[in-house]
């Protein structure tokens, strides 16, 4: 698995990639045929247009052009390289970004930040607009969903305020997007309905047709395939005007997916021949690996072994290329049952636990309850009916873990809802109170000439309460934007600790009992001395396979921290490691659990952050307890980074994002080669 590179957010299987599809509203593409003129229009530095600022002759442009192979890309990228510093070159940016976007996003990636850091020198608003769009696009791929709400939500507000119809129906569907890839299915389906209905009024069919996929995509995941159905032929009647963009293909294979579980084989077939024919058009390799994803379901649904091999190996060395872990064992999973369904038992069941050994390590629920079925299967052809109510068990245990999650998953979005729609609530009556305000001021200059003492007072007390409103407003955003991320916090704590109690009691249970009866069978058996060698070797397993559950139980939710308190788990934490130092200076009296979990976390990440990455030879951890605060610092002596350089790793991200919950400050001091000190300081009295 390491030429798995990382793991994208979920398969593009059942339903593509729902990309952003503001893009045709706010730039017009540049189409190959016009690069030679548009070419020849820089080279002869033709006078830009009113709608065009120019930056001054000091910005440099992209001198340097490297080819790639694609005649349109080339064409873009020495287009850029000569154009100048104006909205031209900005949406050249963007259009060279989308090229990159399906087979290399990190270069997508430095065109979008290009395309910002111009519309910003320029004041071009559309510039901000795309930047949105495309980035965002790019972080829904790599699972930061909170993070693309972010970025949406505030080109959003940009749209308002130039009341711009059309740009909040598609801001509003891409909003709807995120909600979707976090699975919370009716949020998303507020937002596309929201800008369906602006859709419906305009009469534009082809954006019209989009949200139609839109929709069906969220009934796909819903297992609605009747909708899902309904919803995907609505937009594919509406697209045979463009018969050959890729949207129409993720059309068809997801329509594809609920032909397939209707079991209108034909149909489906159809369907994923006019993908694969547009995404060998568009030479989009998400696209294709769906279709042939697919096509293998369709292939095994015939009983037809060899072809859904061949497609399942083409789906796996895609998957390999695009760092897809989903496909990677969707792909072993379909050849396991080609072997099972040909006889081949055992490699069948070598397939199945590739699969399983992958969806185990990046966390894959689904494809873990699907690997667990499979061997069940095996173990029943083979007649071994033990190991087949094992895994059976097994398969329900993840299934009954999944409807779990998706309950949590609800409970946390309705929460959610409610906490937003009551700070919604306040902001409103607030406004309210401020306009309220406003129009009280101007009373108050009219009867100026009756009393001017009055008047003077009466404004005095106006002014005071707007800005009290005004604070009130802001506090209260924060505390709205802080509500999704505390319950995110939460909700990690509460599982680990499940998960770490149903180990240590479930499963470690489980293997004491089982020790317990090998050691009775033992003294009522005699045995050989070579067969009470493997005997205690057994048990010797046994005991490792206890210890090792301990390990993990201990590291999700360490016993110490929930019985003792913060100062015994970090120091139990720090004993276990010669080279850290662990100091504790004042009070130490319980804090709030949640508190201790997020601290105890921060320090465990910061300590192996310097082992891991630094090479640190010595760490110094230190927690100062004071009445109304606690700090703590971790120190070390390792390569160090320049914070203005190095992006911060997902790890540092997360403790920032833990600390601002609680209304914390994090500082973080750090040279090449001189070590690195972070410092967090939190207040004790204050709670998220």
């Amino acid at each position: 698995m390491n030429h798995i590179k990382y793991k994208i957010m979920e398969s593009t299987i059942k339903k593509g990639f729902i990309q952003c599809w503001l893009r045709p509203i706010f730039n017009s593409t540049i189409h190959f045929q016009f690069i030679i003129v548009l070419l020849l229009v820089v080279a002869c530095h033709s006078a830009n247009d009113n709608d065009n600022p120019q930056l001054p002759s000091d910005v440099a442009a992209d001198t340097f052009f490297e080819p790639t192979g694609n005649a349109e890309l080339d064409s873009l990228l020495q287009l850029a390289a000569v154009a100048k510093q104006d909205t031209t070159l900005a949406r050249l940016y963007f259009d060279i970004a989308e090229l990159y976007l399906d087979n290399e996003p990190q270069k997508a990636r430095v065109y979008y930040f290009k395309l910002k850091e111009l519309s910003e020198k320029l004041n071009w608003i559309n510039g901000d607009y795309l930047f949105a769009v495309g980035y965002t696009d790019i972080l829904n791929r790599e699972g930061s969903m909170d993070s693309s709400i972010v970025v949406l939500k505030q080109a959003l507000e940009l749209g308002k305020t130039e009341l711009d119809e059309l740009k909040i129906a598609t801001l509003t569907a891409n909003i709807g997007n995120c909600y979707n890839f976090k699975k919370w299915f009716e949020t998303a389906l507020t937002y596309y309905n929201d800008a369906l209905n602006i859709m419906e009024r305009r009469d534009d069919k082809y954006r019209l047709a989009h949200m139609y996929y839109l929709m069906a995509t969220i009934y796909s995941d819903m297992d609605m395939q009747d909708e899902n159905l309904l919803y995907c032929e609505k937009a594919v009647s509406m697209m045979n005007e463009k018969p050959d963009t890729l949207l129409r293909a993720y059309t068809l294979i997801n329509y594809a997916v609920g032909l397939l579980s209707d079991w209108q084989l034909d149909k489906a077939e159809e369907c994923l021949l006019e993908a694969q024919r547009i995404a060998t058009l568009h030479n989009s390799m998400y696209v294709l690996k769906g279709v042939f994803c697919n096509l293998g379901d369709l292939a095994l649904k015939k009983n037809d072994w060899d072809l859904t091999e061949m497609y399942a190996r083409k789906v796996l060395e895609m998957a390999i290329e695009l760092g897809d872990v989903s496909s990677y064992c969707i792909s072993n999973r379909s050849l396991g049952y080609v072997e099972e369904y040909r006889g081949h038992f055992d490699k069948s069941e070598e397939y199945a636990r590739q699969a399983l050994k992958t969806a185990d390590e990046y966390d894959l629920p689904t494809e873990k309850m699907k690997c667990y079925t499979l061997l069940s299967d095996i173990s029943t052809a083979r007649h071994d009916f033990r190991n087949y109510r094992y895994y059976e068990a097994k398969s329900d245990s993840v299934q009954t873990a999944i409807m779990s999650e998706k309950t949590v998953r609800a409970v946390k979005e309705m929460e959610a809802k409610y906490e937003t729609a009551k700070k919604e609530l306040k902001i409103t009556a607030l406004e309210e109170e401020k306009r309220f305000m406003s129009l009280l001021s101007i009373f108050g200059g009219a009867v100026l000439l009756l009393s001017l003492a009055f008047c003077f007072f009466l404004w005095r007390w106006t002014v005071q309460k707007k800005r009290l409103a005004e604070q009130q407003i802001k506090q209260l955003i924060q505390e709205k934007q802080l509500v999704a991320t505390q319950s995110v916090l939460d909700g990690e704590t509460r599982e680990r600790a499940r998960l770490a109690r149903d180990l240590h009691d479930g499963l470690g249970s489980l293997l004491t009992g089982a020790k317990l009866q090998l050691l009775e069978m033992k003294q009522g058996v005699k045995l050989e001395y070579s067969d009470v060698e493997r005997f205690d070797k057994a048990l010797g397993l046994l005991d490792d396979s206890v210890s090792e559950m301990r390990r993990v139980a201990h590291h999700l939710m360490p016993d110490s921290l929930s019985r003792f308190g913060l100062k015994p788990a970090v120091t139990d934490f720090c004993l276990n490691l010669p080279t850290v130092q662990f100091t504790y200076y004042g009070d130490e009296s319980r804090l709030d659990p949640n508190m201790e979990v997020m601290i105890y976390r921060s320090i465990h990440e910061l300590v192996n952050n310097a082992l891991k990455h630094a090479a640190a030879t010595r760490i110094m951890v230190q927690i100062i307890r004071e009445p109304d605060r606690i700090a703590f610092t971790v120190q070390d002596d390792g390569s160090g980074f320049d914070p203005s350089v190095v992006t911060e790793g997902m790890g540092l991200q997360n403790i920032r994002t833990r600390v601002e919950a609680y209304n914390g400050m994090i500082d973080i001091h750090s040279n090449a080669d001189e070590g690195t000190e972070i410092n967090v300081e939190l207040r004790n009295d204050d709670k998220p």
